[in-house]
């Protein structure tokens, strides 16, 4: 079985516990076609040396891994944990090759020209300065060969529960509520952050040529229901975000929450359409 099998497998058993089969299926694969995409990007051959920063538990790890040999990966993550988890998933599948570092987008812990491919899966959308962290990319890239790869969403441009439900039944007091709460969480979210073309920008200012951004835009279908809904409004989207249930509980009186949650248990049966445009980006250091 391969490195990404086997951590396919592991995933099954410990994340997506929980998961009905067809939930569980359906996450494995959307996360299989991300890592496809991002890793097919990276044009990777035998013997490559490959940074995944922003590692987490290894989804870009050890995808990476079965197509490199005897190259290796060096997984890089701020979370301790997260990389010991990594780890212990290696060594549980018997996967040479892979080592693990802490550190950040911002401050890589890799030598200058180090590594053949950078991968990144939902990382530059955390970090604070954008142009610190592309420039970072591009002094741990090997020059004339170096590759870049990454899949980032661009949150500020989808919509949310927020901006597609129809919230003028309950009253055009708290229905403007809920949209003054949205654009303050979306002004001041970092995960709201980051444009593509912006992205673009940075890139060729830190030197990349080649620079590709594809912008997709997937549309998510949502049958409410009242288990989906409290699923939704308790979701967190990124590590350190409140979920939006906590949001309204903070901005708005006990009642308010309350009627906007039964207003949405009330919607039940209806279907929304949710955009989610994710932008795909191939790059090279000359």
């Amino acid at each position: 079985m391969s490195a990404a099998a086997d951590w396919a497998e592991w995933l099954s058993r410990t994340r997506f516990a929980g998961m009905t089969d067809a939930e569980r299926e359906e996450a494995l694969h959307d996360l299989a076609a991300t890592r496809d995409r991002v890793i097919d990007g990276a044009a990777l051959r035998k013997g490559d040396a490959v940074l995944d920063l922003g590692a987490g538990t290894g989804l870009l790890t050890f995808g990476a891994h079965d197509r490199i040999g005897d190259g290796w990966v060096f997984a890089v993550d701020p979370s301790v944990s997260a990389l010991e988890e990594l780890l212990r998933v290696a060594h549980e599948t018997n996967v040479p090759g892979v080592m693990y570092l802490v550190g950040d987008a911002e401050v890589i812990p890799l030598p200058d020209a180090s590594v053949d491919v950078c991968m990144t899966r939902s990382v530059l959308m955390y970090v604070a300065e954008l142009q610190r962290a592309v420039d970072e990319l591009a002094r741990v890239l090997k020059p004339g060969e170096g590759r870049l790869s990454c899949f980032e969403p661009i949150n500020r441009k989808g919509t949310y529960i927020a901006t597609t439900v129809d919230w003028s039944p309950l009253g055009g007091d708290l229905a403007n509520c809920v949209a003054e709460e949205w654009e303050a969480h979306a002004s001041t979210s970092q995960v709201m952050r980051l444009d593509d073309g912006d992205l673009a920008r940075a890139l060729g200012e830190a030197g990349f040529a080649d620079v590709v951004v594809e912008l997709d835009e997937v549309e998510e279908l949502w049958t409410i229901d009242e288990r989906s809904a409290d699923m939704r409004l308790d979701a967190v989207g990124a590590a350190g975000q409140p979920s939006l249930r906590e949001r309204w509980t903070t901005a708005f009186e006990p009642g308010q929450v309350d009627a906007l949650v039964t207003y949405l248990h009330s919607l039940a049966g209806q279907t929304l359409t949710f955009r989610r445009p994710q932008a795909w980006i191939t790059a090279r250091r000359p």
